[in-house]
């Protein structure tokens, strides 16, 4: 410790007893490594967010109202596509079954992914 009494020159009448100490600590700490969400507005930070909602749905972890609100949405936009470029059995519908395929495969991987976190989860228990 220093030799100048330094607390005497801060605190020069009253002495502080270690009784009178007091740290509080709170319950849930923040991190201070909090991951910012980039706006979106630039090229980039738009390719970021698609990559993250895709990791997000690709790994199972995003709430069962999401993907069931997709598969109505997406889903079912999708397959009326499908059935229609299916009936009409022309070379020309060949483009539009593998550009409208592509929700439909996410979708499905996204629920059988939701499905084994879930598995999982129950198994653990």
């Amino acid at each position: 410790m220093s030799e100048n009494d330094d607390s005497k020159q801060f605190f020069p009448d009253d002495e502080i007893g270690r009784d009178r100490i007091i740290v509080e600590v709170p319950i849930n700490p923040q991190s201070p490594y909090e991951e910012r969400v980039p706006s979106g507005y630039d090229p980039m930070s738009e390719i970021y967010l698609r990559g993250r909602a895709f990791r997000g749905l690709a790994g199972g972890r995003i709430p069962w109202w999401v993907l069931i609100s997709g598969w109505i949405f997406f889903g079912s936009l999708a397959l009326l596509i499908m059935i229609s470029a299916i009936t009409s059995a022309g070379f020309g519908s060949l483009p539009v079954l593998v550009f409208v395929t592509i929700p439909i495969i996410i979708l499905w991987r996204g629920t059988i992914a939701k499905l084994s976190v879930d598995k999982l989860k129950n198994k653990r228990r």
